[in-house]
Parts: C-alpha cells; structure tokens; sequence
C-alpha cells in the first residue's frame, strides 16, 4: 500500500470522482442521478425550442427536454422534471421567449392541487404559446397590407377625378360637391346674407345700449336700485325669521293659536294654496324672437323679398302659450283700375292702371296649446284667421310647422310649411315654402308660391337672466 503504484492509483480515483461529482452537481438534467421523473407534451410548432433546453417554473429550473421528436404532425417533447414536483391534470406548458432573437423556453405550472394527480410518464394536455414572435410579426404584416390599401384608396380619392368605387372616394366627392354649392351659394346671395347680418347686427347694437344705459331711468341704474333693495329684503327675511322662531316656540298670542291643532291645520292649506301660487310663477315665462327670411325672385314683379317678423311669445304654463307678433311683409299686392274713354264716337278703350304697394305691415295673435310634442295653434295669421301646427324633435331643436290661413281669398288657402333648428342656445335658422298651394299665382293680387330661407334670434327670460348675471353692475 505504500507502493507509489497504489498511491497514483488512489489519486485518480479520488480526482474521477471529484469530477463526476461536479458534473452532477452542474447537470440541468434531474434525472442525472437517479431519481426524476418523465413527462410529455405535444406542442403545433416547436420553433426556438431545442434539446437539453432548461424547463422553468417561476424562473427556476426544474428540468430539461430529454428528446423532441415528430408525432403526428406535431412536436412531442419528452421532459425530465424535477422528483419533487407533483403535478396535477390541470398541469399546463407555456412556451415563453428567452430573447429577441427568436430562442425559447419551456415554463410549466403544476396545476391546481385539487385536481386528479398526473402520474410521470404522462402527456400535458394544456398548452400555451405566447412566445411566436413569428405570429406577432404575421399580424404587424396584416396591418401593414391593411394601411396599404388604405393609403391607396385615399391617393385614388383624393387625385384626379376620384373614385366613386369605394366609400372614401364618394364621401371626398361628396364633400368637393358641397363645398362648390355652397361657394356659388353665397357668392349669388352675397347682398342677401349681408343685409341679414346688418339687422342682426343693428338689433344686438340695441339690445347693447338698452342694458348700458346709466341715465336715471335707465336699465342699469334701476337694476342698481334693485340690488340695494335686495340688501333690505335680506334683513326683513332676518327680522322675519325671528318672528317665526317664537311663533314656533309658542310665545305670544300668535304662536299659541298656530301650535294649536285645528289653526295649524287651516294654515297649512293656506301655505300650500301660496305653494301652488308660486309655482305657477315661476313656470311663467316670455321670449322674444326674430327673424328675416329671404324670398328668391317671385310674382308679378319678378323682385326677390326679406320678410322680418317680431314676436312676443307669453307662456304661463309649460303645455301653452301666447303669441303677439308684427309682420314686416314687402311682397307686392297689386290694386287694379279700369277707366272706360271714347274718342270720337268711337268704341270704347279700357285703360287698365296697375298700383303696387309694399311693406305691408301685419299682425299676429294667437293661442297655442301643446300635447306631449306637438303644439295647436289658432288665432289671427297675418291679419287673417287660421290654425297651425308644431311637431318637436331632438329635445325641441327641431320644429316642423304648417299653417293655414285666409280661407277666403280667390286664389285659395295660404299655406305656410317649414321647418326651424335651433343652435348655439339663441340662434336659430329657418327654411320652407310660402303660400305653397298657390302655384299659378296672381299677378293682379302679387300672390305667387315661394321658398325661402332665413336666421333668428329667440330669447327666453332665462337667457335675460343669464346675459344679466354677466353683467359689471
């Protein structure tokens, strides 16, 4: 034994298993040293997964895949996990990337611990694949090709003639038709629309120096005089408050009558006969609206009109109303006179005269009464008797109205339709047709069949209220 043989014999053993030992000791594979426990899995693509790779569980390793082999078209993998791990039926493989270049790994999950064990040697059924960064770049690819059309159906609208064939094409055609409408619009109604704005404008120039004016008897001097009245009714609803704060606790003559039973209860029918009072008060309200409307060329004279109306509408109650309006009308009505001469003994010559009057000033007075969104009106239509009717849409923004009125006349009953939209709170614009029924017309009379179209202005009292309280004063 002490032979130097035995001795460099024993060093090398001692040396091979130090080295086994420290290859055990490194190995991924837990079934290097006995022990471990076989599973398999079938994956549909097993691309950036190789032979040896490390099976992770929460980031550690806890195996390795033994083989990967073709199995029915698809990738089977043969896994050697850890002896500890006990997994259930519910087990899962989820192929998860290592990088951006495409290598992969294996993460596996024991499953929930209620559920059947899974005995070694048996396949994983649930499979995950959030690591194709090939599928990712397939979809990036389809949204590509998907721009790319776009981009080509936007170039053929929007160069040449267009392209009626898709929807961007006939919504760009669309809007190029439009905008030429309404450039040749307003380029043949330039003095029309001008004239409008100059009235809106001289009537807002009013309304200004009506609030502004700090005369005596002026608005905002006695809006002034309201506020410091408003300063005493603050300390009489003080001096009143104490006077019910004793009443309340029985002192005097008058709180022993209110706290008796029987003066309570006649007081209180008393206050809610005031409650309905007031509440009919407050539901009381007025608006005062105007507007032009403009009349292309029509009637005997071939001339084009602006008609103004202004009108007072009262509402005591939310379901009716009032309307007092005044009528601005510059339509031609035509007075005819015939004059029978003799010259010589001759036959007689009629000689016809033809007077034309403009600006006829009419009014209108009339009770309106509403049933959910439609509205009855009846009453004096421009100096005659008639009926209307109003239909609201979209939260009373739109109005659709027909009117009738002077039934007697030669040429027939004067029928009024339009419809009105309300914008930007007091604003609002109109479009219909006048006496639509009469479309021959009169030229003695000056009565013929017209469009047309207009703006208006229609202020509540809330809106007084409103431009009130931003009022400096």
């Amino acid at each position: 034994m002490k032979s130097i043989e035995f001795k460099v014999g024993l060093f090398v053993l001692v040396c091979v298993g130090i080295v086994v030992a420290m290859s055990l000791q490194i190995s991924k594979d837990p079934n290097a040293i006995g022990g471990g426990q076989y599973y398999d899995v079938l994956l549909p693509n097993a691309n950036g997964v190789f032979k040896n790779s490390t099976i992770r569980m929460a980031g550690i390793p806890v195996g390795t895949i033994k083989t990967i082999t073709l199995e029915n078209g698809n990738a089977r993998l043969l896994l050697s996990l850890r002896p500890d791990l006990k997994l259930t039926k519910s087990a899962s493989v989820e192929v998860k990337p290592s990088g951006i270049l495409g290598d992969k790994f294996v993460e596996i999950k024991t499953g929930n611990p209620g559920d059947e064990p899974l005995p070694p040697g048996g396949r994983i059924l649930i499979v995950k694949d959030t690591a194709s960064f090939d599928a990712v770049l397939d979809k990036v690819g389809q949204i590509a090709d998907d721009f790319s059309v776009v981009a080509s159906n936007l170039k053929k609208a929007t160069t040449g003639e267009g392209d009626p064939n898709t929807p961007l094409g006939r919504i760009v055609m669309n809007v190029e038709d439009l905008t030429a409408d309404l450039r040749d619009f307003t380029s043949e109604n330039k003095n029309r629309l001008t004239n409008t704005v100059t009235s809106l404008e001289r009537i807002t120039k009013n309304l200004d120096q009506f609030i502004g004016d700090e005369t005596d008897d002026g608005f905002k001097r006695n809006w002034q005089k309201m506020a410091k009245s408003l300063g005493k009714v603050d300390k009489i609803l003080t001096n009143v408050d104490e006077i019910t704060s004793k009443v309340n606790d029985g002192k005097g003559t008058l709180g022993k009558l209110i706290n008796d039973e029987t003066t309570v209860e006649e007081l209180n029918h008393a206050i809610s006969g005031v409650n309905r009072m007031l509440d009919t008060a407050n539901k009381f309200q007025i608006s005062v609206d105007y507007h032009s409307e403009f009349m292309p060329a029509s009637g005997a004279t071939g001339e084009s009109f602006v008609k103004s109306y202004v009108g007072l509408n009262i509402q005591p109650g939310p379901d009716r109303y009032y309307l007092l309006q005044i009528v601005d009308d510059p339509k031609a009505e035509f007075q005819r006179t015939d004059t029978l001469t003799s010259v010589g003994g001759g036959p007689n010559t009629t000689t016809r005269t033809q007077v034309a009057y403009h600006n006829q000033i009419k009014f209108s007075a009339q009770f309106a009464k509403s049933f959910y969104d439609l509205t009855l009106r009846a009453g004096l239509f421009e100096n005659s008797a008639g009926v209307g009717f109003d239909y609201h849409f979209f939260n009373k923004k739109l109005r659709i109205t027909s009117e009738f009125f002077k039934f007697g006349r030669a040429e027939g009953v004067d029928i009024r339709a339009y419809a009105r939209y309300k914008f930007y709170s007091v604003f609002y614009a109109v479009a219909g047709g006048d006496d639509i029924a009469n479309t021959r017309g009169n030229d003695l009379t000056g009565t013929r069949a017209s469009a047309f179209f207009g703006l208006g202005l229609d202020f509540t009292s809330d809106d007084m209220k409103l431009l009130m309280s931003k009022l400096p004063f």
